[in-house]
């Protein structure tokens, strides 16, 4: 297989796109010309760097360990005897519903905030754009 760099990938692409008829984006992503399979590359903007990955990796981490800490406050708890030692490892239960109803409403909020301010944003620029 073949690997060509992005500008002459994306001439032989649209070269392509050009002869076959078909609209851009609608074709496979492998071109085959010559008899060869031509596979384009990425633009280096959709490639993850290392340091992207490293956190991708964290994040991943730590929604397991968040899910699997509250799969076993909520689900299993309830069916362990109250004087076992592992519940001095988690809050009342009652918190198992306050504490996601208020990171929902603060997420909420932050969206709201954030579309307002996009909104108001967008909107002096039209403004001035006048």
């Amino acid at each position: 297989m073949k690997v060509i760099p992005g500008q002459a990938c994306l001439r032989l692409l649209s070269e392509w796109e050009a002869k076959s008829g078909i609209g851009p984006r609608r074709h496979p992503p492998v071109v085959h010309l010559n008899g060869e399979i031509l596979r384009p590359l990425s633009p280096p903007f959709l490639q993850a760097t290392g340091t992207d990955q490293v956190v991708g990796l964290g994040l991943v981490v730590v929604s397991l360990i968040i899910f699997t800490y509250y799969t076993a406050w909520v689900i299993l708890l309830p069916f362990i005897d109250s004087q076992h030692v592992i519940h001095k490892y988690f809050l009342p239960r009652a918190y198992a519903v306050t504490i996601p109803l208020a990171l929902g409403l603060l997420l909420l909020l932050f969206v709201g905030m954030f579309i307002t301010y996009v909104m108001l944003k967008n909107q002096k620029m039209t403004k001035k754009a006048q």
